[in-house]
């Protein structure tokens, strides 16, 4: 989902900045550099994530930034701007404020879960310390 959503917006810099700057909780300079980090943000994590790598490190930051998503529509919510559509996803799927807060919810569960269970199943993070910790202790 992170990869996705980053790569929908790296070509798209400018309508990011401004559909940040609709949710009017950044200053202006604040909004632009989030705009320009976040597409290249969401891909490395999504992608450490795939590959299992860092998984405490990527899941908190996963899940730090999807809660500052879901701050910014909450409180857009509660102060009644109209937002219709988030722009999470970039500009090709729209979808409600709504569903996209129900996604978040989904994906900061599944960032808990990764961070307490960081080292189950498909994860290469462990794997590769059990091949370094084969190369460190010769058998004799």
């Amino acid at each position: 989902m992170l990869i996705f959503a980053g790569a929908t917006k790296v070509g798209n810099i400018d309508e990011l900045i401004e559909a940040i700057n609709d949710y009017d909780m950044l200053p202006q300079q604040l909004a632009t550099a989030y705009g320009h980090v976040l597409p290249y943000l969401e891909i490395v994590l999504g992608v450490l994530l795939v590959f299992g790598l860092f998984l405490r490190v990527s899941a908190t930051a996963s899940g730090l930034v999807v809660l500052s998503f879901s701050i910014a529509k909450i409180q857009a919510i509660a102060r009644g701007l109209d937002i219709d559509s988030c722009g999470c996803l970039g500009p090709g799927l729209h979808l409600l404020v709504g569903q996209t807060l129900a996604i978040d919810f989904l994906l900061l569960v599944m960032a808990a879960q990764i961070f307490f269970r960081q080292g189950d199943f498909l994860s290469l993070g462990p794997r590769f310390s059990t091949i370094t910790r084969r190369f460190k202790r010769p058998d004799l």
